[in-house]
């Protein structure tokens, strides 16, 4: 038995060996784009060949992706439609490193961002002939499983953005699931062999349904850990009973709001949502936010060129000045939908390199696109290992690697300021020795792997030889000395990491993401630059209750581009006058709610804001 004095001991050989490690790693220049500038990789240019769909009839065609320039296109050509072409990233070096494969002597791949996960069963069999995305859902072409279940509460909303795919106003119907349907929907999620770890309720906007907090109940109830919702903030900075209101969608059990923030300038959110003096309302949200003790917050930008691409940076600090409720911030790269000429589309198509570029330009370079940013896929394994020490469903994120990229900020204990997680350690390093110490743990291998044998010579061989994995608390041990000897710098995050994976609970990740921020980019696909290979490897579902009592389970780029208008004619309600009269959209506020506050301010001078 691998015993506790003999961990200790363990520990505390290895510090001493790794602060010599620290002193000489903590000076090294950061190599340029991953390691890759001395790789002869880059200097072939990039082919590949995908299927693809027409943006005129959205029939599956076949496609190209090519180098041209330094940048990454697409394109395609439809028998009827004729030629399309359309920018996959403005950076072809930042696209190579994303698709780069480490191999071996022999030129086999051993590693790769582009991961194969576990697929559930497919939902039903396909028929079309014309294969996928017509066979949704799920066929047997979907290559991974759901690790966020997506349910659209309702189209109805309080804004009227003109880019927005789900809106009452727009579509001319109602879409608004019943209790008894949104059930049946997260059964089919929890019920599966792989079941969805999260859930994030969309819409339209979901907080205007009354029975909202009973929803979220209901999501704890049938087993999901995080329940997220995506919002404008509307329920939450209500003037009347918005604290009490955030107060008990959090006891009914919602975790993280994924939150619409354009920017910190009203100019910019009258340009994307209509509304003039919208920050306000912003800011009266995540402070119900705070006071009610909801401290996991991600900020969703849209990001448009020439109109929001200019906030990066602002919405960066806001984050950093708020980072005792925001956790994260996502970047979302504009979709393109309906038909929009090609010049049109160069002006107005912004790429995630672009968005990384910007990144850099408005943090002064701190948050470099050459070594900052790596694929959301880069931690499948170590997640995978982190989740078996620690007895728990795993999250996985096995999905191509163009669908986003991250990057973690971490606070500097001795600056105050935030300093990416590359500082402290090599990720590559880590995510090879997970990769390998998963290998071992997955088919547990006999002969043991010499992963401590190089750093502690021949008292790591203790630590190879006689595994026992039936002893949770020996892995994490040995897998957390693995890890800490690619640390750059000791202190608080290398204590938080350490007690992430000895303990590897809920806890330990929001003890480890309390402080941190987790920056992300993910750029949804639209009929112009839909790649369906990413297409299969989609690990975000929409799940919809259909009339026959079934549930169409959808990936999320092929639902907004294909499938939606189909669907939701399938499910719609008339809308009736009250629907669509509910909401002033040049305020964010209800009809009523607008009447009262001016009857009751008795002809005085109203402030200014929402």
């Amino acid at each position: 038995m691998f015993l506790k004095k003999e961990i200790d001991l363990c520990i505390n050989t290895y510090f001493s060996k790794i602060s010599l490690h620290i002193c000489i790693n903590i000076n090294r220049k950061s190599d340029n784009m991953y390691h890759l500038d001395d790789n002869e990789y880059l200097s072939v240019p990039y082919y590949r060949k995908t299927r693809s769909i027409c943006p005129e009839c959205l029939e599956p065609i076949d496609a190209e992706i090519y180098e041209e320039d330094d940048q990454i296109w697409m394109r395609k050509s439809c028998e009827e439609h004729g030629h399309f072409k359309d920018k996959l990233s403005s950076s072809a070096k930042y696209y190579k490193w994303t698709h780069w494969a480490i191999k071996d002597k022999d030129g086999k791949v051993v590693w790769k961002f582009d991961k194969d996960g576990d697929a559930n069963p497919p939902d039903c069999v396909g028929e079309d002939p014309r294969g996928c995305p017509y066979n949704c859902g799920l066929c047997e072409q979907h290559l991974s499983t759901c690790s966020l279940a997506l349910i659209d509460l309702t189209n109805r909303c309080n804004f009227n953005c003109n880019f927005c795919y789900a809106n009452v106003l727009q579509s001319g119907y109602l879409v608004e699931p019943t209790l008894e349907e949104i059930d049946r929907i997260m059964k089919h999620f929890r019920s599966k062999p792989i079941p969805a770890v999260s859930i994030m309720f969309t819409g339209g906007e979901p907080t205007v349904r009354k029975d909202f907090p009973e929803i979220c109940k209901m999501a704890k109830d049938n087993g999901f850990k995080e329940v997220i919702v995506a919002t404008n903030g509307y329920g939450f900075q209500k003037k009347n009973g918005g604290l009490e209101w955030t107060k008990k969608v959090k006891e009914a059990g919602l975790d993280t709001l994924y939150f619409q923030f354009d920017g910190i300038n009203n100019t910019t959110y009258e340009k994307t949502r209509g509304i003039k003096n919208l920050m306000t309302y912003k800011q009266r949200a995540l402070e119900n936010c705070r006071k009610a003790g909801l401290d996991s917050i991600v900020l969703v930008a849209t990001i448009a060129k020439g109109v929001t691409d200019i906030e990066v940076g602002n919405i960066i600090q806001y984050a950093i000045d708020n980072v005792d409720v925001v956790r994260g911030i996502t970047f979302q790269p504009v979709s393109l939908c309906g038909r929009i000429a090609f010049e049109d589309r160069e002006e107005l198509r912004i790429t995630n390199a672009d968005v990384l570029k910007k990144i850099e330009e408005q943090t002064g370079g701190k948050i470099s696109m050459e070594n900052a940013w790596y694929p959301l896929s880069t931690i499948v394994e170590f997640g995978r290992v982190v989740a078996y020490l620690a007895d728990v469903e795993p999250i996985e994120f096995t999905c191509h690697p163009d669908c986003g990229f991250a990057s973690y900020m971490i606070v500097d204990p001795d600056s105050g300021e935030m300093a990416p997680v590359m500082d402290y350690f090599d990720p590559l390093k880590v995510i090879d020795f997970a990769n390998r110490f998963w290998a071992k743990i997955k088919h547990k291998e006999k002969k043991p792997l010499k992963l401590f044998e190089d750093l502690l010579g021949d008292f790591g061989k203790t630590l190879d030889n006689g595994l026992n994995f039936l002893d949770k608390t020996q892995l994490r041990a040995r897998f957390l000395l693995g890890v800490l000897q690619y640390m750059k710098k000791p202190g608080k995050l290398m204590e938080m990491f350490s007690r992430l994976i000895m303990r590897g609970d809920w806890e330990s990740v929001s003890s480890f993401s309390y402080g941190a921020l987790l920056l992300s980019s993910m750029h949804f696909q639209d009929a112009y630059n839909m790649d369906l290979e990413r297409a299969k490897r989609c690990i975000v579902h929409f799940g919809i209750a259909m009339p026959d009592g079934s549930v169409k389970e959808i990936s999320f780029c092929t639902m907004n581009s294909i499938h939606r208008p189909i669907i939701e004619k399938q499910v719609a309600k008339q809308i009736t006058a009250k629907v669509r009269d509910e909401f002033d959209t040049s305020t964010g506020q209800t009809v009523e709610e607008i009447e009262q506050e001016v009857a009751q301010n008795g002809g005085i001078k109203k402030e200014e804001g929402i």
